[in-house]
């Protein structure tokens, strides 16, 4: 069975990786898909995305690391894939959630939302929370992945 992870991971956090662990364990195929939104303006290129999630998530058998540049609802049909799977992390994490799956099920009712609850050791971070540390030039330990942060570093000074 496969299951989507979407997000804008500008950058993906440890809070992320955390999401994706848990919901590998249910699935023969997970795909985590990093998403442009038009409305949002980023640090990372789809490209670096994508190149900051594989080393996060590069312990991880069974998970499929890709950028998209259109609808969630278009990804799934072109990869036959049915469940999404939602993070949560707080109250307010729980009711944007609830509306996206419910929007989903407007593109096509076979859609099934799974929400998977954060760790509350994971609860405040966000890749807004690790942006702002970037910026401060404070430690992204426990934020980010260890084997993404040099290279995320990187990413960050050249720009």
């Amino acid at each position: 069975m496969k299951a989507i992870i979407t997000g804008s991971f500008d950058p993906m956090t440890t809070g992320h990786v955390e999401i994706v662990k848990k919901a590998s364990a249910f699935f023969d195929e997970l795909y985590v898909v990093a998403l442009l939104n038009a409305q949002k303006n980023y640090l990372l290129t789809l490209d670096e995305k994508k190149e900051i999630m594989r080393l996060s998530l590069g312990d991880i058998d069974n998970v499929i690391v890709d950028a998209y540049d259109g609808l969630t609802a278009d990804y799934m049909h072109n990869h036959g894939i049915t469940k999404i799977v939602r993070g949560i992390r707080n109250d307010s994490d729980r009711e944007y959630e609830q509306e996206l799956s419910r929007a989903m099920k407007c593109f096509d009712n076979s859609f099934e939302t799974i929400f998977i609850e954060a760790d509350s050791a994971f609860e405040d971070i966000s890749s807004t929370h690790a942006r702002e540390l970037l910026e401060q030039g404070k430690s992204l330990e426990g934020v980010i992945s260890e084997n993404a942060i040099p290279r995320l570093l990187e990413i960050f000074r050249s720009k």
